[in-house]
């Protein structure tokens, strides 16, 4: 009896923890604070609002934040790995700039990409999706018409990334968005040219047309030749400017978003 009452005593409990022992609480992960910081900054090089080969202002830009310096500098560092800024030793960061052959491999790739996933999207196509589709389209095209280049811009991103998600490839979709990252900035570019921002709706337009009439082989050629049609125009920009000028090098906070013609 003596025995089996020891062996009570030390039974463990319902939960399964010892008696007298403390509860284990879940583990929750905490953003930290250096994310939203880094995706903000991401946006505003993505949109242009500082140059490729201009430096970060980081007082400036912490200020305009409203945070330290020392999420913003993890920011940095984030963005750097993610190829968007180029870390200057003792001199804070610039925005990267793509030499012209870097930027036709990177839209050689993303066409690649993108025009796999647009083939795998018309083979999946139903109604629903085609409305949405043809919702977002018919945004850009109305915003081309304004002469909205920012939000042409949003739009035109969306739409890329839609046709991607329709491709049902978690890989597919992953490997997409981080090159994107690299590819993004700068692109505005070529809308300085209205003749250009035209061509680019009119190939969507093409794009479109032909996943509306489930073509999925000319849908990937159209796409294909898109991306290679804003590589070849961003390497022409880029060339341009590395035979112009040096630039000042001063140190710049960004200024008003311009768009995108992807």
């Amino acid at each position: 009896m003596r025995d089996q009452g020891m062996k009570a005593a030390t039974k463990p409990t319902a939960s399964g923890a010892e008696a007298g022992s403390t509860p284990r609480r879940p583990v929750v992960r905490r953003a930290s604070l250096h994310e939203p910081v880094a995706e903000r900054l991401r946006q505003i090089v993505a949109r242009g609002d500082i140059a490729a080969g201009e430096r970060l202002n980081e007082a400036a830009i912490a200020d305009a934040f409203g945070v330290s310096r020392t999420p913003l500098r993890e920011a940095i560092k984030l963005l750097a790995a993610e190829g968007l800024l180029e870390l200057l030793p003792g001199r804070g960061a610039r925005v990267r700039l793509l030499s012209p052959d870097e930027i036709v491999d990177i839209f050689e790739v993303i066409g690649a990409l993108e025009s796999h996933a647009v083939e795998c999207c018309v083979l999946r196509l139903t109604p629903r999706t085609l409305a949405e589709i043809e919702q977002l389209h018919a945004r850009m095209v109305e915003q081309h018409g304004r002469h909205d280049m920012t939000g042409y811009f949003n739009s035109n991103q969306k739409m890329h990334a839609l046709l991607v998600r329709l491709a049902a490839s978690p890989k597919l979709e992953t490997t997409h968005a981080v090159l994107s990252k690299t590819a993004r900035f700068n692109r505005d570019a070529t809308l300085t040219s209205d003749e250009r921002w035209a061509e680019s709706v009119a190939e969507h337009e093409e794009i479109i047309a032909a996943i509306r009439a489930g073509s999925a082989a000319k849908a990937r050629a159209l796409m294909l030749d898109h991306a290679r049609r804003t590589g070849a125009a961003l390497a022409r920009i880029a060339r341009r400017a590395a035979s112009a000028p040096a630039a000042t090098g001063e140190p710049v906070a960004g200024g008003e978003p311009p768009g995108s013609d992807r």
